[in-house]
């Protein structure tokens, strides 16, 4: 049962301004953990493997049980687990508090913590459907889309570095576990009627077992039969490995190519979000004259382009400094104290401009995607879709993880960003073509159209 559409924002549909919020909560108290915890890490050991292993603690969930976590989705009320999975991480923070000198223990915990959110993630998405009316589907995945940016900032930059140096880690598992319960409680407001009742079952762990393997295979043929959803599902993954690749490179980018200090980085690429918010206010506005495939390619070229100019940034830097940029600046920061206080370089000027487009092009990819697996995906089968997007998104980016270090070692960081772009061009290019053989609105492979 479908929410009426509302006349004006979506977040006047009261169903999904409390699933909405309920997201705003749980993604800023997560991406603030990571910080945390790799504080905590760094006081109680003397190995910089432990980093890494942290790292992966809290990735390898992701790759293990995306798949399972979608089929038991679709099979549970998505308010359910919902709501039990914020309970459990509200519980979970609270024991980051009392495991916070016990390094393995601390490991423990996250691979519990990451394993816990497979399941509220799908649940959540395929929850946006079932609450919005199809026309409104991109309007919702774009204002998630913005709220995740948003979220980011307000978990990593804000929250995790204030209540770090004022109360320390305890103060911020203590703030995690009140929004995590806060965000149980928004869960469990949604309207029941928004989902079908389902039939009780008993408990029979090998029942469950070889359904689960048949669930899996019903999704892999839907797949198959689906080139649409294909590219949808590759395009989301390319851009989860391009966000990844960036946390990943950001800091060693600042240092080796702009000599500037790695702890100044989320300074030197905040344009990236000024991008990415101009990128989603546009949304609505580009897809009254564009389909979402055409908007997806669109970005996808628009990121391949920002890539090799970034990659391209010290020729650009050394040319503009050989017109007299440099002399230029020092000009306009004796004019000007404030601005001269900045102490800003041609290579950082350049590298702030290139990151607006990357920002404004990174945000036309996902929320039309998104929206296209929404779409495509049948209803009984939404879990299933989006825990195969998450398996997808999140082992791509494992992968990446490992060969991007190493990659820029041997490289320097510019000769991998050259790399991956090609990887982003061929996938908008690709993207294109199977659209005029599988259009929305045809009949899935499951046998039912998709809504």
């Amino acid at each position: 049962m479908s929410a009426p559409a509302p006349a004006g924002s979506v977040l006047a549909n009261p169903g999904f301004l409390r699933l909405w919020g309920a997201q705003l909560l749980s993604q800023t108290a997560q991406n603030g953990l990571m910080l945390v915890l790799l504080v905590l890490v760094t006081e109680r050991s003397t190995s910089s493997v432990n980093g890494s292993l942290l790292v992966l603690a809290f990735m390898l969930p992701s790759v293990l049980f995306s798949i399972p976590a979608g089929v038991l989705v679709d099979r549970w009320h998505k308010r359910t687990v919902m709501i039990a999975a914020n309970l459990a991480r509200s519980v979970f923070a609270l024991l980051f508090m009392l495991a916070g000198h016990w390094v393995p223990a601390l490991f423990l915990l996250t691979l519990v913590f990451s394993a816990t959110g497979q399941f509220f993630t799908p649940a959540e998405s395929a929850t946006i459907p079932a609450l919005v009316p199809r026309e409104r589907l991109i309007n919702a995945n774009t204002l998630f889309q913005l709220t995740l940016t948003g979220s980011q900032f307000l978990g990593l930059v804000v929250l995790a570095p204030a209540l770090l140096k004022t109360g320390g880690p305890d103060l911020y598992f203590g703030l995690m576990a009140a929004l995590y319960l806060v965000a149980a409680l928004l869960v469990a407001a949604l309207p029941r009627g928004f989902e079908p009742e389902r039939r009780r079952q008993p408990f029979r762990p090998l029942v469950i077992a070889r359904e689960l393997a048949t669930d899996i295979d019903d999704v892999l043929r839907a797949l198959r039969a689906d080139r649409a959803g294909q590219v949808a599902l590759a395009q989301l993954t390319v851009s989860a490995s391009l966000a990844m690749l960036f946390g990943l490179l950001v800091p060693r980018f600042v240092h080796d190519v702009l000599d500037v200090a790695a702890d100044n980085a989320v300074f030197v690429f905040a344009p990236v979000g000024i991008g990415a918010v101009l990128g989603l206010r546009a949304l609505g506005t580009i897809g009254r004259y564009l389909e979402k495939e055409a908007i997806v390619t669109i970005g996808l070229a628009g990121a391949a382009a920002a890539l090799l100019a970034l990659a391209s940034v010290d020729v650009v830097g050394e040319f503009l400094e050989q017109a007299g940029a440099q002399q230029w600046i020092d000009g306009l920061g004796s004019e000007r104290p404030r601005f001269a206080t900045l102490n800003l370089s041609v290579l950082v000027v350049v590298t702030m401009l290139f990151a607006v487009p990357m920002g404004f092009f990174y945000a036309l990819i996902n929320a039309p995607a998104q929206t296209i697996i929404h779409e495509r995906a049948p209803a009984a089968m939404r879990g299933r879709y989006l825990g195969t997007q998450m398996l997808l998104a999140n082992a791509a980016s494992l992968v990446l993880l490992l060969v991007a270090g190493a990659c820029a070692d041997r490289f320097g960081v510019p000769g991998v960003l050259l790399g991956f772009a090609p990887v982003v061009a061929a996938v908008a290019v690709i993207g294109r073509w199977p659209q005029r053989r599988v259009r929305p609105g045809s009949e899935s492979a499951a046998g039912e159209p998709f809504r």
